[in-house]
C-alpha cells in the first residue's frame, strides 16, 4: 500500500508540474505598473466593463499566472486566445507573476 501511494504521490507530482508552470513570487506594486496594456480589456483594477471579456480582480494568482502561461503556449486557441497570446508574449514569467500579484489583490466585484 505504501508503495502504490508513492507511486500515486509521484505520478500526481509529474502531472501537475508538466500542466502548471512554477509561478515565481509576485509583486502586485510592479504588476500595476506592467498591466497597462490589461486595463483596455480587464479594467483598471480588474472589472470588466464588457460582458465578453473576464474579471479578473480577486482571482487567484496562481490561477491568472497558468492562463497566462497557457496563453503564452498557444494552448487556447480562440479568436481572444489569439490575441491575448499577442499581449503575454512579451512577458516572462516574473511580470506574468507580478500581474497575476495586482489582480487577485484587487476588491472581487464591481468597483465602487
Amino acid at each position: 500500500m505504501k508503495r502504490y501511494l508513492t507511486y500515486l504521490s509521484a505520478t500526481f507530482a509529474l502531472m501537475t508540474h508538466s500542466a502548471f508552470a512554477v509561478m515565481p513570487e509576485g509583486n502586485p506594486e510592479l504588476g500595476e505598473q506592467k498591466a497597462y496594456s490589461c486595463q483596455f480589456c480587464h479594467g483598471a483594477t480588474g472589472y470588466s466593463l464588457r460582458q465578453d471579456y473576464p474579471n479578473l480582480n480577486g482571482q487567484h494568482a496562481e490561477y491568472l499566472f497558468n492562463a497566462m502561461k497557457h496563453y503564452q503556449k498557444g494552448e487556447r486557441g480562440s479568436a481572444l486566445g489569439m490575441m491575448m497570446k499577442q499581449q503575454v508574449s512579451s512577458l516572462n514569467d516574473q511580470d506574468l507573476a507580478d500581474v497575476a500579484a495586482f489582480y487577485s489583490e484587487q476588491k472581487p466585484g464591481k468597483p465602487e
